[in-house]
């Protein structure tokens, strides 16, 4: 109990800081985040760009990963309403959402004005990261998950009503939260992909990361093996 109390209350000390001073630590947050991956990336760096003690930091955030995440979260925070839109849009179909999510996505990655923070973060990321990121279901961790302790319950609830389960073979919402995976781990690797040969070639060509998630997405929903005459 105690230790929840100390979270929250760790919460509450960043959320009642002037806007002024939170700005400041974010924008250090994304100078520093965006010239570095999360494992290079200095919290010394942030604590002097921002004009904060070290002392102060820690009484807002566990750690550096604490703030990255929670930077992200500042960056995405309307994912999850833009995905629950999409799917609601298409009439419930869980692919065609996705689908235009990504497309959505793939803009902000490679052309939007955050795309530096983006290219580490699909170049550095792992299981851990993909947990913490996953729209609808993200994991939220550090001093900052106490205040979302219901919403990935929340989101999960929203993402189970509005797909159209009758139009997919699963059997109940575990498998679809299970499908819904899937797809996000294909989404999320097709840019990483294309991150990574962004670091190769600076030629990395949209249309065609668009081509390759397209007949990814086709595969999954129609099969790959083809039925001979004799099956």
């Amino acid at each position: 109990i105690y230790m929840i109390f100390s979270f929250i209350s760790l919460c509450i000390s960043f959320y009642n800081l002037p806007k002024e001073k939170q700005q400041r630590i974010l924008k250090a947050a994304a100078l520093e985040f965006s010239q570095a991956g999360l494992n290079e990336a200095s919290i010394a760096k942030v604590i002097r760009t921002a004009d904060i003690s070290r002392g102060s930091f820690y009484q807002y955030f566990r750690d550096k990963e604490d703030l990255y995440y929670y930077y992200f979260q500042t960056l995405k925070r309307s994912g999850h309403r833009y995905l629950i839109q999409t799917i609601e849009d298409n009439d419930g179909d869980l692919f065609a959402g996705v689908e235009d999510y990504f497309l959505s996505l793939l803009t902000e990655v490679f052309e939007g004005e955050n795309r530096s923070f983006f290219r580490h973060l699909f170049l550095n990321m792992d299981s851990h990261g993909f947990q913490r990121v996953i729209p609808c279901l993200e994991k939220k961790e550090g001093h900052h998950a106490a205040f979302h302790s219901h919403e990935r319950e929340k989101n999960q609830q929203e993402l189970v009503r509005v797909v159209n389960q009758a139009s997919l073979n699963v059997q109940n919402d575990d498998e679809l939260i299970l499908l819904f995976k899937l797809l996000m781990h294909l989404l999320f690797s097709t840019i990483a992909e294309g991150c990574r040969q962004q670091e190769e070639s600076a030629n990395v060509s949209l249309d065609t990361m668009k081509e390759h998630f397209a007949l990814k997405i086709q595969w999954l929903k129609k099969g790959v093996r083809k039925e001979n005459e004799h099956d």
